[in-house]
């Protein structure tokens, strides 16, 4: 090899050299939110000191149903229920409730060319703002790893989300992180049994340090990121939004309920709703909690199914399509095309997944 051909090999090998440094330091900042959720401890824990690792089934998520309560219980109809007429607030039981999707102002102001100016921190409170959220802690500092967890956490939701949201690269959550139920109260005057609050208009979610804490946030943080991809006149469907959030919750928050493999196995065996009736489903409010566990499973399932069997934006396709008020029927052919024309084919080919796996090519 001549002196002149050495040349310009070492010349586009510099060229070539510098371009990848280049995209290294341009996408590291966006690709390294894909990390996969690995925290050695939960932060949110109401045992400061727990050391098992955050991968666990917590015995009883907040997202478990209610028990039979009696009647003179001052509880809401639902963990989730609007407070007052208007208010854009849920409440989520310290008691281990399922929540209730909220029906009034679900719309957020997504103006990106204007910066947010965020709320002061409250008496007692430290602030500390990371990429995609502000922090209130009680105490003197906002710890580094509840900071490194809740941005872990949101990079795990976007594998699923980012298509919903993409405000998240302008505008940030607020979270609320009080140490005790005591605090948490009087910050919010929220009533005895609540263990926590979210609002989406405002994009803010309460908690205090518990076991449920951590399930709360990825389940709500859910909620924010997909519901928003919805106008406050066409509401998400309650059976595609809080599947999406259960799903979410197990899938990438590591915070399975635990009701919900028995209930899978319910619906291996046949059980659970038509899906006719299952997306006209608006409250749960009235059923009873067997009832209540199997319609989250069965949304949580048919939503895992939707996401898995074909790949690409065929289940963003979807979901747009419901959000521009298309029927059903005509949502999934659009998605996922033929035979997928109405929801007995669906419910056909979901049964059969259940089973065999052979369409989606999970193993539960």
């Amino acid at each position: 090899m001549d002196i002149l051909a050495k040349l310009r090999l070492a010349f586009w090998g510099l060229v070539i050299g510098l371009w990848g440094l280049f995209m290294y330091q341009y996408m590291d900042e966006d690709m390294s939110a894909l990390k996969r959720f690995k925290v050695g401890k939960n932060p949110f824990s109401s045992k400061p000191d727990y050391d098992k690792p955050v991968l666990k089934k917590y015995p009883a998520s907040v997202y478990t149903p209610p028990p039979q309560l009696p009647a003179a219980a001052p509880l809401p109809q639902s963990s989730l229920a609007l407070v007052r007429p208007g208010a854009d607030i849920k409440d989520i039981a310290s008691t281990p409730l399922i929540p209730e999707h909220p029906r009034g102002d679900k719309t957020l102001d997504m103006r990106l060319e204007e910066r947010d100016e965020h709320p002061p921190a409250p008496t007692g409170f430290a602030m500390r703002e990371t990429r995609h959220f502000v922090i209130y802690e009680e105490g003197e500092q906002v710890a580094d790893e509840i900071a490194a967890t809740l941005e872990e956490l949101h990079g795990n939701i976007m594998l699923d989300l980012v298509a919903f949201s993409p405000w998240t690269r302008e505008k940030k959550v607020y979270i609320y992180y009080s140490q005790s139920g005591a605090t948490y109260r009087r910050l919010t005057g929220r009533p005895e049994w609540s263990g926590g609050a979210a609002s989406l208009s405002e994009r803010k979610i309460y908690v205090y340090r518990s076991d449920e804490a951590f399930g709360i946030l990825a389940h709500e943080l859910t909620h924010i990121y997909f519901d928003s991809f919805f106008p406050a006149s066409a509401p998400s469907p309650l059976w595609l939004s809080e599947g999406v959030a259960t799903y979410v919750q197990s899938e990438r928050g590591l915070s399975t309920p635990n009701w919900l493999d028995q209930n899978l196995k319910l619906l291996e065996g046949g059980s659970g709703f038509k899906l006719a009736d299952l997306v006209r489903i608006e409250s749960m409010s009235d059923a009873d909690e067997d009832n209540v566990r199997l319609w989250y499973a069965q949304s949580y399932s048919v939503v895992r199914f939707l996401m898995k069997m074909k790949a690409g934006e065929a289940f963003y396709i979807f979901c747009k399509e419901l959000r521009d008020g298309n029927p059903a029927n005509q949502a999934l052919y659009r998605a996922y095309g033929m035979p997928y024309n109405k929801l007995s084919s669906l419910e056909y080919a979901w049964r059969y997944d259940l089973k065999t796996g052979k369409i989606s090519g999970m193993n539960r």
